[in-house]
């Protein structure tokens, strides 16, 4: 398979800088109703609860569909589980893939449409837009997300990704029986990043994330409630780097915080006021847990691997992912015991 998988390519984000460069003899892109507006948490609102469904048609399988957005055709690839029942309320997980990758690679790296159909959820992948997209001209492998920190053109542009989601959950409700309070999301990269920003902006609509070398890229975060976090990262990671860093700002990022302090964030906001507890090690890879929460169950957890590099761990194809821990199978373990209250 084909894995670029948000290899920070420079030729890509120059690309996208210069699109937007004032320099240039372009003009600056317009803003349009897909530009984030001033207040990004005015639409997170919880829906209300689901105990069935009645007349959708969908049965198990993979699906490309699209939805409007911001004046934008957006597309998002679904797998709906074997043995899925078009009236029963089921689980849902968001993964979002990397800079300069696609939702397909994600589906790849990831293997959750895999896991799901032996756990019986539905998994999504959502695709982000590239600087042609954005900017009329650039790159066209340089999709992603506006993770606020990271990275490339919609980031730049500002773009209202956390409005296509809501615009995409609308939508998916219209095709598939979800269960409104077991909706999570998970990404890897600038995914990541967007995954915290999702659980700093849509707190009601997500009840749980688990980032994979991704940092939380805001400023000023405040979720609606306590949300349970799960970070996977390696401290070898040249590209996402595990201490936090500037190395995004030089192609339009900024900076980031580590991966310790990204969930230590979550942690104060969560309440949790008990000591750290180890709750896995194997190999090289270690989860540590802030306990003592409110609730209890909104834990925030940061899985380390020692020596990792820029990989989803339990994927050893990419980037030498380690073997000792299993991301997407850790993932789902975490987001079944923790539906939204």
């Amino acid at each position: 398979m084909r894995l670029r998988l948000l290899v920070l390519a420079a030729s890509s984000l120059l690309m996208t800088a210069a699109a937007c460069d004032s320099a240039s003899d372009e003009p600056a892109p317009t803003p349009d109703a897909g530009t984030q507006g001033p207040d990004p948490t005015a639409g997170d609102v919880a829906p209300p609860d689901r105990t069935s469904c009645t007349g959708l048609t969908v049965a198990a399988g993979t699906y490309d569909w699209t939805v409007e957005h911001g004046g934008r055709t957006r597309a998002y690839r679904v797998h709906v589980p074997t043995g899925y029942d078009a009236t029963k309320p089921t689980p849902v997980v968001f993964s979002f893939h990397g800079f300069a990758s696609t939702e397909v690679e994600q589906e790849q790296l990831s293997q959750l449409s895999t896991l799901g159909d032996t756990e019986g959820f539905i998994a999504v992948y959502p695709r982000g837009l590239n600087s042609r997209e954005v900017f009329g001209q650039g790159d066209t492998d340089s999709r992603g997300w506006n993770g606020v920190a990271c990275c490339g053109p919609a980031q730049i542009a500002n773009v209202d990704d956390v409005g296509f989601v809501d615009a995409l959950l609308a939508d998916l409700d219209t095709r598939v029986c979800t269960d409104p309070r077991r909706v999570f999301a998970s990404g890897f990269s600038n995914g990541g990043f967007f995954s915290y920003r999702l659980a700093c902006e849509r707190a009601q609509r997500f009840a749980a994330i688990a980032p994979v070398a991704g940092m939380e890229g805001l400023t000023d975060c405040n979720p609606s409630r306590a949300i349970p976090v799960l970070h996977f990262h390696g401290t070898a990671d040249p590209t996402i780097l595990y201490d936090g860093g500037s190395n995004l700002t030089s192609v339009g990022g900024r900076p980031y915080p580590s991966a310790a302090e990204s969930v230590r964030r979550f942690a104060e906001r969560n309440g949790c006021t008990g000591p750290e507890q180890q709750t896995y090690q194997q190999g090289n890879s270690t989860c540590v847990a802030a306990t003592g929460c409110a609730p209890e169950s909104a834990t925030a957890s940061l899985c380390t691997v020692t020596g990792g590099k820029h990989a989803w761990p339990g994927q050893t194809g990419y980037n030498e992912g380690t073997p000792d821990l299993d991301a997407t199978q850790a993932m789902w373990r975490f987001f079944q015991a923790r539906p939204r209250p």
